[in-house]
């Protein structure tokens, strides 16, 4: 086994990632509507733009890892 990350292992975590920062969001949403009604959360605009951009950029990496995979580029494609 290597030390270096595969196509395979940068899909699956840039995944599980993804999901996790999207369900964390999508709770922080919830929370803050229940709690406060229209006011703003600690995270403000900022720090829920950030979270949604780390998950959507973990999504992307994912995807391209999983393409690059299909296309046989990397020394985990199958030949």
């Amino acid at each position: 086994m290597t030390d270096t990350m595969n196509a395979r292992t940068l899909r699956r975590w840039s995944y599980r990632l993804s999901a996790l920062l999207g369900a964390a969001y999508a709770v922080y949403v919830i929370v803050m509507k229940l709690k406060h009604g229209a006011s703003g959360g600690p995270l403000g605009e900022l720090g829920e733009f950030f979270l949604v951009l780390a998950s959507v950029t973990l999504l992307a990496v994912g995807l391209f890892a999983d393409e690059a995979q299909r296309r046989g580029h990397g020394p985990d494609a199958p030949h």
